[in-house]
């Protein structure tokens, strides 16, 4: 939670996580797809290694994402979250608050 709080801080939201974790996985998919051209059987192994580094920061970042998502969410819409009933929420609700910063 401290690591949310502090992306959080600097300025970082959901939805920027979220881009960054669907990022990586087409960035997974290109270094893998890249490392089939190369012929040097080591440095193809190195290549495959780097793409499936790459291809484990999608989850952190899916999940950090999640997390600044509820951080960012007002009491009201968590409680409509849990139940499930976030579309009956009024209009004003569902709008992320500006922030003062």
């Amino acid at each position: 939670m401290k690591i949310a709080l502090a992306l959080h801080r600097l300025g970082l939201n959901a939805s920027l996580m979220h881009s960054f974790g669907f990022g990586s996985i087409a960035a997974a998919l290109a270094l893998w797809g890249r490392s089939a051209a190369v012929a040097d059987k080591q440095k193809k192994a190195r290549a495959e290694r780097l793409a499936i580094f790459v291809g484990l920061w999608p989850p952190t970042f899916i999940l950090l994402g999640k997390v600044l998502q509820d951080l960012e969410a007002t009491p009201e819409e968590q409680v409509a979250r849990a139940q499930g009933t976030e579309g009956d929420l009024p209009t004003r609700m569902r709008e992320p608050a500006m922030s003062s910063h």
